[in-house]
């Protein structure tokens, strides 16, 4: 049996999209000022927001709710530029939208001061999070605010999954520091960002689909995959840089070598624009034979790594007929990201995850109906990372066991390993064999 191993960059991921949000709220003000009024040091800012490696509009149906921005929570804090400022919330703004998701929309407009520096939190999704603990998170001012260490309370927020696409939505986050300049240095009284401000959805998504072309019942009774994270995830992403202060991936075309991010000298230092910016790019590329991974992020400490099941229920594949070949999909399954590195030499942290799938194969022999019980273990070879925001797309087809696995929003290698999977030959009612590749 041949695995091969895809990656796309569709981002089917969690689909029904959102290319821009708005402040069309209860905040929303005049961007003129009135005759007489005394001139200080405002500015309006505006910025476009969008979802990293979405594609679908909001209200195109149950099948995009995963990607759907039900609310999005921003936070504009501000200092003096210099070590010396202190930080100031300027605004903590919360936009809704109705169950179809956030509209495309113009964009946020912002009343701040100018030429001060500005850290921009974007949390989507965030109503019914709740720590590991079940007390729900602090988001007024105070949780935005930066301590001695310079890092703010809800940078170190770690949540409990619950995630409910259809319903809450899934929670995306990001953080950018930009720096607005001086109040003469910008045309009337009007400044807005020339790159669009992305949220990264805080899960990972897996998606099981099974074809059957043998002339056997099959039922698949289970899915494992060894070393996921399921109990916790940071809120926000903590994605580390390297001692030259830049964030990298790993370049699958040079053989133990990576891209320190960003890739050009001029482009924008902003807090996560450079590996964002990577994402976004990877999401749009549709090439075959060159993937990038970002391996180098933290995950919870004293999380536990589990082998988890992640079927609720069997999926039954009737026989084949003639030419028609049955198929049924697993529900979509999301958790959070993991971080599973593989043991030995291995300074770019790649990461290894194995998936097991479990079955009972029914055969007839005479007059007689034959259950047998089997399990199937493959490594998901050049799978590098479960950074947030990815989708393990994997499809299955029975007789001969073929694996195909497609991850995104890194784009596709295609892969042969041998995975030795034949029809099963066993005659027994209990019998459970276990292959490895």
């Amino acid at each position: 049996m041949n695995l091969k191993h895809r990656h796309i960059i569709s981002i089917v991921f969690l689909l029904c999209s959102l290319l821009g949000f708005t402040s069309c709220n209860k905040e929303s003000f005049k961007l003129s000022r009135e005759e007489g009024e005394e001139k200080d040091n405002s500015v309006f800012l505006t910025f476009h927001t969008d979802v990293v490696g979405g594609f679908s509009r909001a209200g195109e149906g149950e099948e995009g709710a995963d990607e759907k921005i039900r609310q999005l929570l921003i936070v504009i804090v501000s200092k003096e530029p210099g070590d010396d400022g202190k930080w100031e919330v300027e605004h903590n703004r919360l936009v809704k939208g109705a169950s179809t998701g956030i509209p495309l929309t113009d964009g946020h407009t912002f009343k701040v001061e100018a030429g001060r520096q500005k850290r921009i939190y974007l949390i989507a999704n965030h109503g019914n999070l709740k720590d590991t603990g079940g007390k729900p998170f602090d988001f007024t001012n105070q949780a935005f605010l930066p301590n001695e260490s310079g890092k703010a309370s809800v940078e170190a927020y770690v949540f409990k999954p619950d995630y409910k696409p259809g319903d809450d939505g899934i929670p995306m986050t990001a953080v950018y520091d930009i720096t607005v300049p001086d109040k003469e240095n910008i045309t009337n009284d009007e400044y807005v960002l020339g790159y669009t401000l992305y949220v990264v959805r805080a899960a990972t998504k897996f998606t099981f689909n099974f074809e059957n072309r043998s002339r056997r019942k099959i039922s698949v009774t289970g899915i494992d995959i060894e070393n996921l994270i399921t109990d916790q995830m940071y809120l926000m992403p903590h994605v580390n840089k390297n001692a030259g202060g830049h964030c990298w991936v790993v370049d699958s075309t040079s053989v133990n070598n990576y891209k320190e991010l960003p890739f050009d000298e001029g482009a924008s230092n902003a807090t996560d624009k450079n590996w964002i910016d990577w994402m976004v790019i990877e999401t749009g590329k549709t090439e075959t034979d060159h993937y990038e991974w970002l391996t180098d992020y933290e995950v919870p400490m004293r999380t536990t790594l589990v082998s988890h099941g992640l079927l609720s229920s069997p999926l039954v594949l009737p026989a084949k007929t003639d030419e028609t070949f049955p198929e049924v999909a697993s529900a979509a399954i999301y958790l959070p990201e993991s971080k599973s590195v593989k043991s030995g030499d291995n300074a770019l942290k790649l990461q290894e995850y194995k998936v097991t799938i479990r079955t009972k194969e029914e055969l007839l022999d005479g007059n007689k109906t034959i259950a047998i019980y089997t399990s199937y273990t493959s490594t998901l070879p050049r799978l590098g990372s479960l950074f947030r925001n990815t989708h393990v797309k994997v499809n299955i087809v029975f007789n001969p066991l073929e694996w195909q696995v497609d991850v995104e929003p890194y784009w596709g290698v295609v892969l042969n390993p041998k995975f030795g999977l034949d029809d099963p030959k066993e005659k027994t009612n209990e019998f459970e064999k276990s292959q490895q590749i």
